[in-house]
């Protein structure tokens, strides 16, 4: 046996046990609550802050970004764990598309599917999701600089941005995905995200120029999704068009998960709404996440191995894992 292939075994081993048991990393974690302001805005944006403690030198940091009806409490599982393993992760609060659409409601879900019915809204509010993103690194550099809890213990070279739903959406916006109909197409490319994990990734709303759609993107994208991972506010798509931007992003390395059983409410993590998530599929969104940040924000080789010849192997019968990795030049 090559010592490639020997090495690609003994990954393969520690990984699964890893999505197995899922323990926790070296770190234990702290929690920030806060709220950044942006007066050209006039617009609070809520935030919650994981941080390893006791983590030497600068930590990489992971941006989350909720669905709708969501909050900075969404995948606090995931926030957690790549904490423990040594990221800083900033979960933000999206006013005008958060919880505040259905609480005191009767019928939440009812109230998420109303929200959809003012076209120009859903854009005016998708805009506001795109702009926060850049106050949140920006105000995450004034405290990398004021704060004493984070002076210096922030890496602003090594920032991914994450999201789930309606978050895939900004997260996709950030890295380089163009917005809006064709003839008024804008951009929102942050330069300063360098990789991205897109949960339930939806596709192009009355598009289909792909190439055009897409040719922006210069960072690599894992996206997750599952088998059962439907619309939930409406009919307008089945769980596989969720594939439709990795299968048509071709700039850069990009990877699927495709969890068997999984929903749409899964990657949110959340309890709420009497859905309670299987701990199997949050445990492989944390294994595979961990890998692709270690692999992109860390540089580590190991990791992209693991990604591009044993992920697949070790999530086995869960689900199906592929790499797609773009060619060199």
């Amino acid at each position: 046996m090559s010592a490639i292939r020997t090495l690609l075994v003994i990954l393969f081993a520690c990984l699964f046990s890893v999505a197995a048991i899922a323990k926790d990393g070296p770190y234990d974690v702290s929690e920030m609550l806060g709220e950044w302001g942006d007066k050209a805005r006039d617009r609070q944006v809520p935030f919650k802050i994981y941080l390893p403690k006791e983590a030497p030198g600068a930590r990489p940091i992971v941006i989350f970004s909720h669905g709708l009806g969501g909050s900075r409490e969404g995948a606090a599982y995931l926030g957690h764990y790549l904490a423990s393993y040594g990221y800083v992760c900033v979960h933000i609060q999206h006013p005008g598309s958060d919880e505040s659409i259905w609480k005191g409601s009767p019928n939440p879900m009812e109230s998420m599917r109303n929200w959809f019915k003012s076209p120009m809204e859903v854009w005016r509010q998708a805009q506001a999701r795109f702009l926060d993103l850049p106050l949140a690194i920006d105000e995450l550099s004034i405290m990398n600089a004021e704060d004493p809890r984070l002076r210096g213990r922030l890496d602003l070279s090594r920032i991914g941005m994450s999201g789930h739903s309606f978050g895939a959406i900004s997260t996709l916006a950030a890295a380089g995905q163009q917005m809006g109909p064709a003839r008024l197409a804008s951009s929102y490319a942050e330069p300063r995200i360098k990789a991205a994990i897109a949960l339930s990734p939806s596709p192009p709303q009355r598009r289909t120029d792909y190439a055009t759609l897409y040719a922006g993107i210069r960072v690599p994208i894992l996206h997750i999704t599952g088998t059962e991972d439907k619309d939930p506010v409406g009919e307008r798509f089945p769980p596989e068009a969720r594939f439709i931007p990795f299968e048509n992003i071709t700039t850069t390395d990009q990877y699927l998960l495709v969890i068997n059983g999984a929903t749409h409410m899964t990657f949110g993590g959340s309890e709420r709404l009497s859905f309670i998530p299987k701990a199997e599929h949050l445990h492989l969104v944390e294994m595979v996440s961990l890998a692709f940040w270690d692999a992109y924000l860390l540089d580590d080789p190991k990791a992209k191995a693991w990604l591009s010849r044993a992920a697949a192997g070790a999530i086995g019968a869960q689900g199906t894992f592929t790499a797609k990795l773009a060619r060199p030049g």
